[in-house]
């Protein structure tokens, strides 16, 4: 028989069990707690600046993984070749766009500035010329001068005056030579009109200085004034066909921007027809042809432009400086004659000047006859310059036998009579008929020139805006026609 002491010595209680099973499960969890405690290790391989970079390329480094997987796809394909073509017939489209506004702009310039600035330096170049002829022509009368011819000789200075000041007005800070030609005529000019006025002076009181002082002044505006305005005209002249010349050179890199959008477009539908079988795309051949239809009006435009405002404003330049050139010639001939007579010098040097003006004057009214824009109501004004011409031939050698005969009085009548009979020629009339003549011509030449450069204008005016539209137009289209196929695999 077991007693009690017994049998608590050997059988263990349960709470001494529980007590045991719960001291295990300490132990096992403090052996497990490492796995759940987190510790920067002693020596990490990148530091925090490193790490934080990395972690911010990491976001556009996924990005571009994603859009490259995406491109390999055949959506990703057509996407990117819609935005190829996109941008190409935009650029192709920005850069007419560009290319039109900057010529515009340019041939404004030149419309309104450079070759009204020509303009007026041949105003200057003629005035002066006509001026310095009135001055010695009424310098060979006896007596006063006569009021119409004050009168133009002082409209003659006056027109030279203002012609001086606009020919600066066009310049700009590359035309230094230019300007400085117009103030060398600027201070010589005064100098000019001194001299004339002392001559007329002494003149009207007998004295026989007035020739010295008319000579000197003829001198001074043939060899120091008219030089430097021929110079001036030349400049102004070269100046504006250069820039003309440069404004009407066709368009190439819009052209060639436009070849290579309709060729991409060409190779994108051939690639679409080989990817889906499917052999047109109405919004892809609707926007190659919109954009074949840009690339003719462009082409067409350069075409005329080049035509109107290139060739055929230089087939008007030519007559325009011919006809320029042979009325200062003809004009410094008439000056040439009367310091003849006030000289009283053998005329050997003065006819062959004449006969060297005569031929200028002849080949200028060739190339009038010769130009395009001739027309049938300006044949008038060639015949009549051509018989003015005629006359003053005759007068001017009746004029030089006279004088080589000592007939001193019958020379100056030769030269100087306004209404002489109809059967005997004189210098005076033939000369202010030819002279009006090569005006009206250089008048008409002149219009002519400006046509041409406003035609040029008109048809860049034109040329942006459709071209613009076109390429919109275009883009829009294409986009139309890529949307049915990307929508089969969506």
């Amino acid at each position: 028989m077991t007693t009690p002491a017994q049998s608590t010595g050997t059988t263990p209680h349960a709470s001494d069990l529980a007590t045991d099973a719960a001291g295990d499960r300490d132990a096992h969890a403090h052996q497990d707690q490492w796995l759940d405690e987190v510790s920067e290790p002693a020596q990490p391989i990148f530091d925090r600046a490193t790490h934080r970079a990395l972690m911010w390329f990491a976001g556009p480094a996924r990005l571009m993984r994603r859009g490259y997987n995406f491109i390999t796809t055949t959506p990703g394909k057509m996407t990117t070749m819609m935005v190829l073509l996109t941008v190409t017939i935009a650029a192709a489209g920005l850069s007419m766009a560009n290319f039109s506004s900057a010529r515009h702009e340019r041939l404004d310039v030149l419309l309104s500035s450079t070759e009204p600035m020509n303009n007026a330096a041949h105003n200057l170049y003629t005035s002066l010329s006509l001026a310095d002829t009135v001055a010695s022509t009424t310098f060979v009368q006896a007596g006063d001068t006569p009021e119409i011819s004050r009168q133009l000789y002082n409209d003659s200075i006056d027109r030279a005056a203002a012609a001086a000041t606009q020919a600066v007005l066009g310049t700009d800070e590359s035309d230094t030579h230019i300007r400085s030609l117009v103030g060398l005529i600027q201070r010589r000019l005064p100098v000019y009109t001194g001299m004339v006025e002392q001559a007329r002076a002494n003149h009207r009181s007998g004295n026989a200085v007035a020739v010295t002082y008319m000579t000197n002044a003829s001198a001074l505006m043939r060899d120091d004034i008219l030089p430097a305005a021929g110079e001036l005209f030349q400049l102004t002249s070269a100046k504006v066909a250069t820039q003309e010349r440069e404004l009407t050179t066709p368009q190439w890199i819009p052209i060639t921007g436009f070849l290579a959008a309709v060729g991409l477009l060409l190779v994108a539908q051939w690639w679409l027809w080989r990817l889906t079988r499917r052999r047109f795309n109405r919004g892809f051949l609707t926007g190659t042809a919109l954009m074949l239809v840009a690339l003719v009006w462009v082409v067409i435009a350069n075409v005329l432009t080049w035509a109107s405002g290139g060739q055929r404003f230089d087939t008007a330049a030519a007559p325009w400086e011919q006809l320029t050139n042979s009325q200062i010639a003809a004009q410094q001939a008439r000056t040439a004659e009367t310091l003849l007579l006030v000289n009283r010098q053998t005329p050997d040097s003065v006819s062959d000047e004449f006969t060297g003006m005569a031929s200028a004057v002849n080949q200028a009214l060739d190339s009038f006859t010769n130009a395009e824009h001739k027309e049938p109501r300006h044949q008038e004004t060639v015949d009549s310059a051509r018989a003015a011409l005629a006359e003053w031939s005759v007068a001017h050698r009746l004029m030089v036998e006279n004088l080589a005969a000592g007939n001193y009085d019958a020379a100056i009548y030769q030269a100087t009579a306004v209404n002489p009979p109809e059967e005997i020629p004189t210098s005076a009339p033939a000369f202010s008929q030819l002279n009006n003549s090569l005006t009206q011509l250089i008048a008409t030449t002149r219009e002519v020139m400006r046509t041409y450069i406003n035609d040029s204008l008109t048809v860049n005016r034109a040329l942006g805006g459709a071209v613009g539209f076109l390429t919109i137009a275009a883009i829009f289209a294409i986009w139309v026609g890529i949307r049915p196929r990307l929508q089969e695999y969506l």
